[in-house]
């Protein structure tokens, strides 16, 4: 999952069907269709996240016999990113994460995964990898390259800031906070997605928190200011503090701790800070490689980049200048890419996809209107919480926020009003 930035120079949330089916239209005129062939060649994806093995998995399925490498510069062992954030309150270590290891899946899925196996570069036009452990050939090539956490500027001592991106951070976090021995004072940069839900995992936990972040608000981007305003308050009950519109300036290490100071001239004390400021699509490799990349890995609506032959799947993509960052457009861009890499060109066709924050304090599902739509929110308190709705000015519903249990209950009736809004 690749959380929207927050602390960062921006980028566009991604919601439903009103951005996602505008790209894909935006980009259907500079599309080439291509043409049903029977696969030659290995299929090689680089990546092991939720991307890589679904597609890896996705193909199984449809062919049998197909020769699948996955190449990975981590353990290859599968787990949910998604699930770091709220691992504290599922009781779980960095080992029970684990899903499934390389090995289990070499032999369910019939592939061969490559462990520990950066890739240094693609040379096109032979077709091959060059790896740390030597060259690989490739027939169709994949990218599920995933992203990277941003690292803000700060004084002093900035290798203090962690951020938990994969169980191996995830680990060092669980780490640090059981040497301890006691409650820590645990300060969050970031007051997005993951921030938010890092702080309602850590003070369900016992830490008192402390949240920093650049907006006025949490959630600013994909809430409108009552929502936010319902979740500050839920999590405010817990114990988190807000420092909003700052951001951090140094970090001093102390005898026990680190000393912050924020842009705004105020001090914080910390055990531990986490850096929740946002991922960036990791296109290092692909631009190397002379496909055409932006703020991620470019694709049409088919997933094929620039280069022939060539796909992107995950958080690193970009297809209509848009990024999509969550797990829905993947599972919904892995099962077309299957059946177009089986033969069968397949087009991604995107549902509406809600997004679901998982702070237990207060339950959030929100589909975000495209920025490049005028909407206005229109919202309703409920017993716990407020329901909103995001119409443009002909009164079409591009999107909603549901905050509380009271508003969660009526979510499928908002997907489906949504739905049908969007292809009138």
């Amino acid at each position: 999952m690749l959380e929207i930035t927050d602390d960062a120079p921006a980028q566009t949330p991604t919601a439903g069907p009103a951005s996602l089916a505008d790209a894909v239209a935006a980009n259907a005129s500079a599309t080439v269709v291509p043409t049903a062939a029977t696969p030659v060649g290995p299929l090689v994806i680089i990546g092991s996240g939720h991307a890589g093995y679904g597609l890896a998995e996705a193909v199984r399925g449809r062919d049998a016999e197909r020769e699948i490498h996955v190449v990975t510069a981590d353990d290859g062992g599968l787990y949910s990113k998604p699930a770091l954030s709220n691992a504290f309150a599922l009781g779980k270590d960095a080992e029970a994460l684990l899903d499934e290891s390389a090995l289990s899946i070499e032999r369910r899925l019939n592939i061969r995964v490559h462990a520990f196996c950066p890739v240094q570069r693609i040379d096109a036009e032979a077709k091959r990898l060059v790896t740390r452990l030597g060259e690989l050939e490739y027939g169709q090539l994949v990218l599920a390259t995933g992203a990277r956490p941003i690292r803000i500027p700060v004084e002093g001592e900035a290798g203090a800031l962690l951020s938990v991106n994969d169980r191996g951070d995830y680990a060092a976090m669980r780490e640090r906070l059981d040497t301890l021995g006691r409650a820590a004072r645990v300060v969050i940069i970031g007051d997005g997605l993951i921030g938010c839900e890092f702080a309602n995992d850590l003070a369900q936990a016992g830490h008192k928190i402390e949240v920093v972040g650049l907006a006025e608000r949490p959630l600013s981007r994909l809430l409108p200011e009552a929502g936010s305003a319902v979740l500050r308050e839920a999590l405010s009950a817990q114990g988190v503090g807000w420092h909003l519109s700052s951001s951090v300036a140094s970090v001093a290490a102390e005898e026990v701790g680190y000393r912050l100071t924020l842009t705004d001239g105020s001090e914080l004390a910390a055990d531990l800070i986490v850096s929740a400021v946002g991922l960036a699509p990791n296109t290092a490799l692909a631009s190397a490689a002379g496909i055409d990349c932006g703020r991620g890995i470019r694709v049409d609506d088919h997933l094929m980049t620039s280069l022939p032959g060539v796909y992107a799947l995950g958080d690193a993509v970009e297809i209509g200048g848009q990024l999509l960052p969550y797990l829905a457009p993947i599972n919904a861009g892995l099962r077309a890419l299957a059946e177009t890499l089986a033969g069968t060109p397949t087009a991604v066709s995107y549902p509406v996809m809600p997004v679901m924050v998982k702070t237990p304090a207060v339950p959030i599902c929100v589909v975000v209107p495209s920025a490049e739509v005028e909407a206005n929110w229109h919202c309703t308190a409920t017993s716990d919480g407020i329901e909103a709705g995001a119409y443009d000015a002909g009164g079409r519903l591009m999107g909603f926020a549901l905050v509380g249990e009271a508003a969660m209950a009526g979510r499928s009736d908002w997907v489906k009003a949504c739905g049908q809004d969007q292809v009138a």
